[in-house]
């Protein structure tokens, strides 16, 4: 008789764990990502010169991969584009912040609720970019968000611009051994994510500059790109430049601490820039 009660008892043991394991299944099987499986995009959705492009167009853009959890954007058109941009791809969350003195902006757009948000308008700036930024819980964490938009290099017009060779090394010397209103930029965002103490950060957007410059190189003290090391690192993401080569001027960076699964330059746009989409894990 012990005998038995004793194989009753393992059996309703293993039983039970096997209904425990069944119930934490199927609650990671009703969302749209594993626990602390993040699917990033940034996008810069505007066009140079302030041609219009349709909502739909920029949302079939975003979708041809699959909807991210997070949308990192810059150059929205003003709050009613955000907000129908985050009911066209079913993501319940969204902030959007002017730039200064203009109608457009920037927007984060988001799977999971958005909390203490902030808008840092950079004194270098000219154009009166910011970053926005956000924070969200994941897995008991959390994670700040920031898209960023820094000014553009002046040899850049509202126009296309056919650049000749002397003028691509010239801008190529200015950015990687100078310090510009990209590079001071940052310098002043860099302290403002720290002050936020943050367990983890995810920072994308347009920073108007190639890799090996001082700016991105300042990037490098607190943040991994995640794009570093893969086949897309020198992807352009920058299509309406006659330029020797093809920038990518887009970057997601990224807290060391942080698992950057996969990333690339997504070769299509609604306007003159490309998607960069990057999977982290942050289990």
């Amino acid at each position: 008789m012990k005998l038995i009660g004793s194989n009753k008892a393992g059996f309703l043991g293993v039983l039970l764990v096997i209904l425990l394991c069944g119930f934490m299944l199927f609650r990671q099987a009703k969302g749209r990502a594993p626990v602390g499986h993040l699917v990033v995009m940034t996008y810069n959705t505007g066009e140079i010169g302030g041609r219009q492009r349709s909502l739909e167009k920029v949302a079939g853009v975003i979708k041809s991969r699959g909807v991210p959890d997070l949308l990192l954007l810059q150059e929205v058109s003003g709050e009613k584009e955000a907000s129908g941009l985050a009911k066209s791809l079913g993501l319940p969350y969204y902030l959007y912040t002017d730039y200064q003195g203009t109608k457009s902006g920037l927007a984060i757009i988001s799977r999971q609720a958005l909390f203490r948000p902030g808008t840092l308008y950079f004194k270098a700036s000219r154009k009166g970019h910011a970053t926005l930024a956000a924070e969200l819980m994941v897995d008991g964490c959390s994670l700040l968000v920031c898209s960023v938009h820094l000014d553009r290099i002046h040899e850049i017009t509202k126009k296309m611009v056919d650049i000749s060779w002397a003028t691509a090394l010239s801008v190529l010397k200015r950015e990687i051994m100078e310090d510009t209103i990209r590079s001071d930029s940052v310098e002043e965002l860099l302290p403002w994510i720290a002050a936020r103490q943050s367990d983890h950060t995810i920072i994308g957007g347009d920073f108007n500059t190639i890799p090996f410059s001082k700016t991105i190189r300042k990037m490098y003290r607190a943040f991994d790109d995640a794009l570093w090391p893969s086949l897309s690192y020198l992807n352009g993401s920058y299509k309406k430049l006659s330029f020797p080569f093809s920038p990518r001027i887009d970057f997601i960076f990224h807290s060391p601490d942080i698992e950057c699964k996969e990333a690339s330059v997504i070769k299509e746009s609604a306007g003159d820039h490309y998607p960069v989409r990057a999977v982290f894990d942050l289990g």
